[in-house]
Protein backbone atom coordinates (compact mmCIF):
# COMPACT_ATOMS: atom_id res chain seq x y z
CA UNK A 1 0.00 0.00 0.00
CA UNK A 2 1.47 3.42 -0.83
CA UNK A 3 2.60 5.45 2.31
CA UNK A 4 0.62 8.53 2.00
CA UNK A 5 -2.34 6.87 0.56
CA UNK A 6 -6.12 7.85 2.49
CA UNK A 7 -8.58 4.90 1.79
CA UNK A 8 -11.44 2.83 2.62
CA UNK A 9 -10.09 -0.12 4.05
CA UNK A 10 -11.68 -3.15 1.91
CA UNK A 11 -10.69 -6.72 3.95
CA UNK A 12 -11.45 -6.83 7.84
CA UNK A 13 -9.38 -9.72 9.07
CA UNK A 14 -10.41 -10.26 12.72
CA UNK A 15 -10.61 -13.08 15.24
CA UNK A 16 -13.81 -14.03 17.79
CA UNK A 17 -14.25 -15.11 21.19
CA UNK A 18 -16.38 -15.31 23.89
CA UNK A 19 -14.45 -15.57 26.81
CA UNK A 20 -14.52 -16.38 30.80
CA UNK A 21 -13.25 -14.27 33.43
CA UNK A 22 -10.28 -15.94 35.79
CA UNK A 23 -11.94 -14.56 39.09
CA UNK A 24 -9.24 -13.66 41.90
CA UNK A 25 -8.58 -15.92 45.15
CA UNK A 26 -9.51 -12.95 47.28
CA UNK A 27 -12.94 -12.45 46.96
CA UNK A 28 -15.78 -14.53 45.53
CA UNK A 29 -17.22 -13.50 42.37
CA UNK A 30 -19.33 -14.86 39.70
CA UNK A 31 -17.19 -15.21 36.47
CA UNK A 32 -18.38 -12.73 33.42
CA UNK A 33 -18.03 -12.99 30.04
CA UNK A 34 -16.74 -10.56 27.16
CA UNK A 35 -17.07 -10.87 23.10
CA UNK A 36 -14.15 -9.90 21.98
CA UNK A 37 -12.93 -8.96 18.55
CA UNK A 38 -9.30 -7.72 16.91
CA UNK A 39 -8.83 -6.07 13.49
CA UNK A 40 -5.46 -5.89 11.57
CA UNK A 41 -3.88 -3.18 11.35
CA UNK A 42 -4.18 -2.61 7.58
CA UNK A 43 -0.57 -0.99 7.28
CA UNK A 44 2.48 -0.21 10.00
CA UNK A 45 3.86 -2.04 12.57
CA UNK A 46 3.76 -1.82 16.51
CA UNK A 47 0.22 0.26 17.02
CA UNK A 48 0.41 2.03 20.02
CA UNK A 49 -1.95 5.13 21.80
CA UNK A 50 -5.33 4.81 21.12
CA UNK A 51 -7.91 8.33 21.51
CA UNK A 52 -11.76 8.54 19.94
CA UNK A 53 -13.10 11.06 18.19
CA UNK A 54 -16.77 12.97 18.63
CA UNK A 55 -18.22 10.10 16.13
CA UNK A 56 -16.84 7.65 18.05
CA UNK A 57 -14.37 6.42 15.60
CA UNK A 58 -11.28 4.68 16.85
CA UNK A 59 -7.64 6.55 16.08
CA UNK A 60 -4.69 4.65 16.70
CA UNK A 61 -0.86 5.73 16.83
CA UNK A 62 1.09 3.12 14.58
CA UNK A 63 4.70 4.56 14.98
CA UNK A 64 6.44 1.46 12.77
CA UNK A 65 9.11 0.91 16.00
CA UNK A 66 9.03 -0.10 19.06
CA UNK A 67 10.76 2.96 21.72
CA UNK A 68 12.81 1.34 23.92
CA UNK A 69 13.28 4.12 24.73
CA UNK A 70 14.26 5.54 21.02
CA UNK A 71 13.82 4.20 17.88
CA UNK A 72 16.59 4.19 14.91
CA UNK A 73 17.66 7.14 12.98
CA UNK A 74 16.66 5.33 10.15
CA UNK A 75 13.26 4.88 11.33
CA UNK A 76 10.44 6.02 8.68
CA UNK A 77 7.88 8.59 9.90
CA UNK A 78 4.45 6.88 11.72
CA UNK A 79 1.53 6.39 10.14
CA UNK A 80 -2.39 7.04 12.40
CA UNK A 81 -4.82 5.13 11.77
CA UNK A 82 -8.76 5.56 11.56
CA UNK A 83 -11.40 2.50 12.63
CA UNK A 84 -15.44 2.82 12.32
CA UNK A 85 -16.68 0.38 14.93
CA UNK A 86 -19.95 0.87 13.24
CA UNK A 87 -18.91 -0.66 10.23
CA UNK A 88 -16.15 -2.88 11.81
CA UNK A 89 -13.96 -1.61 8.86
CA UNK A 90 -10.42 0.57 8.85
CA UNK A 91 -11.82 4.14 6.87
CA UNK A 92 -8.38 6.50 7.00
CA UNK A 93 -4.59 6.11 7.09
CA UNK A 94 -2.18 8.89 7.36
CA UNK A 95 1.13 8.80 6.83
CA UNK A 96 3.47 11.76 8.58
CA UNK A 97 5.29 13.45 6.27
CA UNK A 98 9.09 13.55 6.01
CA UNK A 99 10.68 15.28 8.72
CA UNK A 100 8.33 14.01 10.89
CA UNK A 101 8.65 11.56 13.65
CA UNK A 102 6.54 8.86 15.53
CA UNK A 103 3.52 9.66 17.23
CA UNK A 104 2.36 6.98 19.80
CA UNK A 105 -0.11 8.89 21.68
CA UNK A 106 -3.32 10.88 20.51
CA UNK A 107 -5.44 13.63 21.37
CA UNK A 108 -7.90 15.78 20.11
CA UNK A 109 -8.56 19.54 21.05
CA UNK A 110 -11.95 20.72 21.18
CA UNK A 111 -11.81 22.05 17.33
CA UNK A 112 -11.26 18.19 16.33
CA UNK A 113 -7.82 18.94 15.42
CA UNK A 114 -5.35 15.81 16.48
CA UNK A 115 -2.52 16.34 18.41
CA UNK A 116 0.68 14.41 18.70
CA UNK A 117 4.20 14.16 20.92
CA UNK A 118 7.15 12.56 18.76
CA UNK A 119 9.69 11.26 20.82
CA UNK A 120 12.11 10.68 18.29
CA UNK A 121 12.47 14.06 16.58
CA UNK A 122 11.27 15.93 19.68
CA UNK A 123 8.52 17.68 18.40
CA UNK A 124 4.53 18.44 19.02
CA UNK A 125 2.66 17.44 15.98
CA UNK A 126 -0.97 18.35 14.62
CA UNK A 127 -3.19 17.34 12.05
CA UNK A 128 -6.08 20.06 11.29
CA UNK A 129 -9.53 18.34 11.32
CA UNK A 130 -10.29 20.62 7.90
CA UNK A 131 -8.04 19.13 5.37
CA UNK A 132 -5.94 16.96 7.34
CA UNK A 133 -2.67 18.88 7.05
CA UNK A 134 0.06 18.64 9.28
CA UNK A 135 2.58 21.34 11.49
CA UNK A 136 4.59 20.58 13.94
CA UNK A 137 6.73 22.20 16.46
CA UNK A 138 10.16 21.82 18.26
CA UNK A 139 10.40 20.89 22.04
CA UNK A 140 11.49 23.91 24.33
CA UNK A 141 14.12 21.38 25.57
CA UNK A 142 16.56 19.50 23.15
CA UNK A 143 16.21 15.48 23.37
CA UNK A 144 13.38 15.94 25.80
CA UNK A 145 11.50 12.65 24.68
CA UNK A 146 7.78 14.15 24.78
CA UNK A 147 5.42 11.20 25.29
CA UNK A 148 1.99 11.32 26.53
CA UNK A 149 -0.21 14.26 26.67
CA UNK A 150 -3.81 15.62 28.07
CA UNK A 151 -5.68 19.17 27.12
CA UNK A 152 -6.61 20.85 30.56
CA UNK A 153 -9.82 22.39 31.11
CA UNK A 154 -8.34 25.63 29.63
CA UNK A 155 -7.49 23.95 26.40
CA UNK A 156 -4.13 23.97 27.48
CA UNK A 157 -2.03 20.97 26.61
CA UNK A 158 0.09 19.32 28.85
CA UNK A 159 2.85 16.58 27.62
CA UNK A 160 5.28 14.54 29.86
CA UNK A 161 9.02 15.09 28.43
CA UNK A 162 9.98 11.35 29.09
CA UNK A 163 14.06 11.96 28.56
CA UNK A 164 14.66 14.65 30.24
CA UNK A 165 11.94 14.52 33.73
CA UNK A 166 9.78 17.71 32.88
CA UNK A 167 6.34 18.46 31.57
CA UNK A 168 5.48 21.44 28.76
CA UNK A 169 2.76 23.37 28.34
CA UNK A 170 1.26 24.23 25.29
CA UNK A 171 -0.94 26.81 24.05
CA UNK A 172 -2.83 25.72 20.86
CA UNK A 173 -4.18 29.29 20.31
CA UNK A 174 -0.73 31.20 20.24
CA UNK A 175 1.05 27.89 19.15
CA UNK A 176 3.20 28.39 21.47
CA UNK A 177 5.05 27.25 24.77
CA UNK A 178 4.10 28.74 27.52
CA UNK A 179 5.55 26.42 30.39
CA UNK A 180 8.42 23.62 30.96
CA UNK A 181 8.93 22.55 34.67
CA UNK A 182 11.13 20.12 36.01
CA UNK A 183 10.21 17.61 38.08
CA UNK A 184 10.57 17.12 41.96
CA UNK A 185 12.61 14.12 41.07
CA UNK A 186 15.75 14.40 39.13
CA UNK A 187 15.25 10.82 38.01
CA UNK A 188 11.71 10.62 37.40
CA UNK A 189 11.07 9.55 33.56
CA UNK A 190 7.46 11.04 33.50
CA UNK A 191 5.57 9.15 31.50
CA UNK A 192 1.63 8.56 31.58
CA UNK A 193 -0.36 12.10 32.13
CA UNK A 194 -4.09 13.10 32.81
CA UNK A 195 -6.03 15.84 33.72
CA UNK A 196 -9.03 15.76 36.60
CA UNK A 197 -11.67 17.07 36.85
CA UNK A 198 -10.50 19.87 39.23
CA UNK A 199 -8.08 20.79 36.41
CA UNK A 200 -4.64 19.24 38.23
CA UNK A 201 -2.89 17.68 36.14
CA UNK A 202 -1.25 14.07 37.39
CA UNK A 203 1.91 12.54 35.76
CA UNK A 204 3.74 9.00 36.62
CA UNK A 205 7.26 8.72 37.42
CA UNK A 206 8.49 5.62 35.53
CA UNK A 207 11.46 4.96 37.53
CA UNK A 208 11.83 2.03 40.12
CA UNK A 209 14.24 3.81 42.22
CA UNK A 210 11.42 6.87 42.31
CA UNK A 211 8.03 5.47 43.34
CA UNK A 212 6.22 8.67 43.01
CA UNK A 213 2.93 10.02 41.07
CA UNK A 214 3.04 13.58 40.67
CA UNK A 215 0.45 16.42 40.68
CA UNK A 216 0.36 19.82 39.34
CA UNK A 217 -1.67 21.90 40.98
CA UNK A 218 -4.14 24.12 39.23
CA UNK A 219 -2.92 26.62 41.60
CA UNK A 220 0.41 25.95 40.29
CA UNK A 221 2.07 24.07 42.70
CA UNK A 222 4.00 20.45 42.22
CA UNK A 223 3.32 17.47 44.92
CA UNK A 224 4.56 14.11 45.10
CA UNK A 225 2.87 11.00 46.25
CA UNK A 226 4.82 8.22 47.57
CA UNK A 227 3.70 4.55 45.79
CA UNK A 228 5.99 2.97 48.62
CA UNK A 229 8.99 3.42 50.24
CA UNK A 230 12.40 4.14 48.94
CA UNK A 231 13.24 2.16 45.91
CA UNK A 232 11.13 -0.90 44.62
CA UNK A 233 12.31 -3.17 42.36
CA UNK A 234 10.29 -4.03 39.06
CA UNK A 235 7.66 -0.61 40.10
CA UNK A 236 7.59 1.21 36.61
CA UNK A 237 4.02 3.22 36.71
CA UNK A 238 3.08 3.88 33.26
CA UNK A 239 -0.46 5.11 32.10
CA UNK A 240 -2.42 7.16 34.70
CA UNK A 241 -6.64 7.89 34.59
CA UNK A 242 -8.90 9.45 37.16
CA UNK A 243 -12.21 8.57 38.30
CA UNK A 244 -14.81 11.32 37.04
CA UNK A 245 -17.04 9.85 40.12
CA UNK A 246 -14.77 9.39 43.14
CA UNK A 247 -12.07 11.57 41.54
CA UNK A 248 -9.24 9.47 42.65
CA UNK A 249 -6.64 8.66 40.88
CA UNK A 250 -5.46 5.41 39.27
CA UNK A 251 -2.44 4.03 37.75
CA UNK A 252 -0.65 0.95 36.32
CA UNK A 253 2.64 -0.44 37.64
CA UNK A 254 4.64 -1.85 35.28
CA UNK A 255 6.85 -4.87 36.22
CA UNK A 256 5.19 -5.63 39.20
CA UNK A 257 2.35 -6.80 38.28
CA UNK A 258 -0.06 -4.22 39.78
CA UNK A 259 -2.39 -1.52 39.77
CA UNK A 260 -2.28 1.33 41.90
CA UNK A 261 -4.84 3.89 43.42
CA UNK A 262 -4.78 7.40 45.42
CA UNK A 263 -7.58 8.03 47.42
CA UNK A 264 -7.52 11.55 47.35
CA UNK A 265 -9.73 12.69 50.49
CA UNK A 266 -6.83 11.02 52.31
CA UNK A 267 -3.71 11.87 50.36
CA UNK A 268 -0.92 13.70 52.16
CA UNK A 269 2.19 15.12 50.09
CA UNK A 270 5.32 13.31 50.44
CA UNK A 271 4.05 10.24 51.96
CA UNK A 272 2.03 7.24 50.40
CA UNK A 273 -1.49 8.04 52.63
CA UNK A 274 -4.06 7.17 50.90
CA UNK A 275 -2.18 4.80 48.33
CA UNK A 276 -3.58 1.19 47.86
CA UNK A 277 -1.70 -1.38 45.15
CA UNK A 278 -3.92 -4.47 43.72
CA UNK A 279 -1.78 -7.61 42.87
CA UNK A 280 -3.80 -9.18 40.04
CA UNK A 281 -3.88 -12.98 39.39
CA UNK A 282 -1.64 -14.49 36.72
CA UNK A 283 -2.77 -16.23 34.24
CA UNK A 284 -0.24 -16.63 31.68
CA UNK A 285 3.21 -17.43 33.77
CA UNK A 286 4.71 -15.11 36.02
CA UNK A 287 6.60 -12.32 33.74
CA UNK A 288 4.18 -9.02 34.48
CA UNK A 289 3.96 -5.56 32.64
CA UNK A 290 1.22 -3.71 33.47
CA UNK A 291 0.63 -0.41 31.30
CA UNK A 292 -3.17 0.47 29.70
CA UNK A 293 -5.85 1.48 31.73
CA UNK A 294 -9.12 3.33 31.65
CA UNK A 295 -12.43 3.28 33.57
CA UNK A 296 -15.76 2.67 32.86
CA UNK A 297 -19.10 4.31 33.85
CA UNK A 298 -20.01 1.37 35.77
CA UNK A 299 -16.99 1.34 37.98
CA UNK A 300 -14.64 -0.84 36.72
CA UNK A 301 -11.37 -0.26 36.45
CA UNK A 302 -9.91 -1.93 33.02
CA UNK A 303 -5.89 -2.62 32.49
CA UNK A 304 -4.14 -4.75 30.23
CA UNK A 305 -1.10 -6.19 30.48
CA UNK A 306 1.82 -7.09 27.73
CA UNK A 307 3.80 -10.18 29.32
CA UNK A 308 0.85 -12.00 30.62
CA UNK A 309 -1.33 -11.40 26.93
CA UNK A 310 -4.18 -10.56 28.67
CA UNK A 311 -6.50 -7.53 30.07
CA UNK A 312 -8.66 -7.29 33.15
CA UNK A 313 -11.07 -5.19 35.41
CA UNK A 314 -11.62 -4.26 39.48
CA UNK A 315 -14.11 -2.38 40.59
CA UNK A 316 -13.14 1.09 41.62
CA UNK A 317 -14.27 0.91 44.99
CA UNK A 318 -11.37 -1.13 45.77
CA UNK A 319 -13.32 -4.26 47.35
CA UNK A 320 -14.18 -7.45 45.12
CA UNK A 321 -12.52 -9.58 42.65
CA UNK A 322 -10.20 -9.46 39.44
CA UNK A 323 -11.83 -10.41 36.37
CA UNK A 324 -8.78 -11.52 34.08
CA UNK A 325 -9.12 -12.58 30.05
CA UNK A 326 -6.94 -13.27 27.66
CA UNK A 327 -6.05 -11.04 24.59
CA UNK A 328 -7.89 -12.35 21.03
CA UNK A 329 -4.53 -13.14 19.58
CA UNK A 330 -1.73 -14.96 21.04
CA UNK A 331 1.27 -13.27 22.42
CA UNK A 332 0.01 -10.17 21.00
CA UNK A 333 1.34 -7.71 23.58
CA UNK A 334 -1.76 -5.37 24.64
CA UNK A 335 0.58 -2.69 25.68
CA UNK A 336 -0.32 1.47 26.14
CA UNK A 337 -3.57 1.87 23.80
CA UNK A 338 -6.35 0.39 26.18
CA UNK A 339 -9.10 2.51 26.72
CA UNK A 340 -13.21 2.53 27.28
CA UNK A 341 -14.79 4.29 25.20
CA UNK A 342 -18.81 5.93 25.82
CA UNK A 343 -20.00 2.72 24.95
CA UNK A 344 -18.29 0.85 27.75
CA UNK A 345 -16.73 -1.20 24.95
CA UNK A 346 -12.89 -1.58 26.04
CA UNK A 347 -10.31 -0.82 23.21
CA UNK A 348 -6.65 -1.58 23.38
CA UNK A 349 -3.49 -2.17 20.74
CA UNK A 350 -1.68 -5.78 20.47
CA UNK A 351 1.48 -4.39 19.71
CA UNK A 352 2.75 -7.72 18.52
CA UNK A 353 0.02 -8.83 16.46
CA UNK A 354 -0.40 -5.49 14.75
CA UNK A 355 -3.85 -5.29 15.66
CA UNK A 356 -6.78 -3.32 17.58
CA UNK A 357 -8.52 -5.42 19.84
CA UNK A 358 -12.41 -4.68 21.21
CA UNK A 359 -13.97 -6.50 23.91
CA UNK A 360 -17.98 -6.28 24.40
CA UNK A 361 -19.42 -6.41 27.71
CA UNK A 362 -21.94 -8.95 28.24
Amino acid sequence: MRAKQVFLYAFVFLSVSVIVAFASSHAAEAASTLTTTDYKVPSGLDPWGTTFDTAGNVWVAVPGCNPNPDCGSKTAPGKIEVFNPSTSAWTATYQLPSGYGQAIFLAFDASGNLWFPMFHTNALGEMFASDHSFHQWTMPTPASGPWDLAFDHNGKLWITEHFVNKVAEFDPSTDTFINELATPAASSNPYGITVDANNNVWFTENNSADTYIDEYTSTGVFEQYMIETGSVANLTAHLITTDPVTGNVWWTEGFIGRIGELVVAQAVPGSNAGVHEYTYPRINGSSTHTSGISIDSNGLVWFDDSLQNSFGSFPDSGTGSFSMYNAPSSRSHPHDGLRVDSLNRIWFDEQYAEKLAEAIQG
